[in-house]
């Protein structure tokens, strides 16, 4: 699995770090709107998987860190 750095010209390189991150609640309207950069993205389903299996925080593939980690929890429950 690649890294999103070797990602060619994906989406979210036209926004700043911060934008990723938000401290806002889940359904910020922050959130929102990097969630739909993020589907527009040929990048979407590669960083999403990156997020699932790399990281903990902020918005990767369309998925915030919340909903990344229910996915985690099925997959483990689906392998057990």
């Amino acid at each position: 699995m690649r890294g999103p750095w070797w990602y060619e010209e994906p989406a979210c390189a036209e926004v700043g770090s911060d934008f990723w991150f938000p401290d806002k609640a889940e359904d910020s309207r922050e959130i929102q709107m990097a969630k739909r950069l993020c589907h527009s993205c040929t990048h979407k389903q590669e960083c999403l998987e990156w997020g699932i299996n790399n990281e903990m925080f902020g918005i990767w593939g369309g998925l915030t860190s919340k909903e990344r980690q229910r996915i985690r929890v099925k997959r483990k429950r689906q392998s057990a």
